[in-house]
């Protein structure tokens, strides 16, 4: 039986990101986020409360990387050790992401969230709800926990709403919940939540 594919006006959508996002110079803007960098921070380091030790994170959909950055960034303070590892369907921003992190830019791979194959899996797997469409969504999380994830590691999926358009972020937790996943914990950030994260573990 042939895998199932993305819709292709569902590709042509992601795809066409990248050249919204390099518009910008802005770091933040290039990653999609318009709200400045104090609403950046608040509303993506929870993302951290799933990770309680060094290891490797994996950011399916990274943009041009500074998300890691950041996590890296923010992790260290924490005192835990990230090694930041990144996949993008659009290759000039990897290309970015490769040159923001030099260090580290062979954990840099072009790739389609659906279908890559990691030549490896990772201890820490950071992933957007929307990186699909909603109705591939309980299959992809199979996929990156099958693929991505470690054993004992962990995949966290992650969701932001919007203020100017007054859209509450998508309630990870509940879908995951619903589906059958055994959510292992939940973090947000602001007041009113304007991002939503839940994480499952792997056996």
């Amino acid at each position: 039986m042939k895998s199932k594919k993305l819709p292709p006006d569902f590709l042509k959508e992601i795809k066409a990101l990248e050249e919204a996002y390099l518009k910008n110079d802005d770091p933040i803007k290039q990653s999609g986020f318009y709200g400045g960098a104090a609403r950046w921070r608040i509303e993506r380091e929870p993302i951290l409360d799933a990770i309680s030790s060094d290891g490797d994170i994996l950011d399916v959909g990274c943009a041009n990387g500074y998300l890691l950055e950041c996590l890296v960034k923010w992790a260290k303070k924490r005192k835990i050790n990230l090694v930041p590892y990144g996949v993008d369907i659009g290759t000039r921003l990897i290309a970015l992401a490769k040159k923001r992190m030099a260090e580290y830019a062979r954990n840099f791979f072009v790739g389609n969230a659906w279908g890559w194959k990691p030549p490896r899996q990772f201890k820490y797997v950071y992933a957007l709800y929307d990186c699909v469409p909603l109705q591939y969504l309980a299959e992809y999380t199979s996929r990156l926990l099958s693929r991505a994830v470690e054993p004992r590691g962990r995949l966290i999926i992650g969701a932001y709403g919007s203020k100017s358009q007054n859209l509450a972020p998508f309630d990870v937790s509940k879908f995951l919940l619903d589906a059958g996943f055994p959510v292992a914990g939940t973090s947000g950030g602001n007041n009113p939540p304007n991002s939503k994260f839940a994480w499952v573990d792997k056996s």
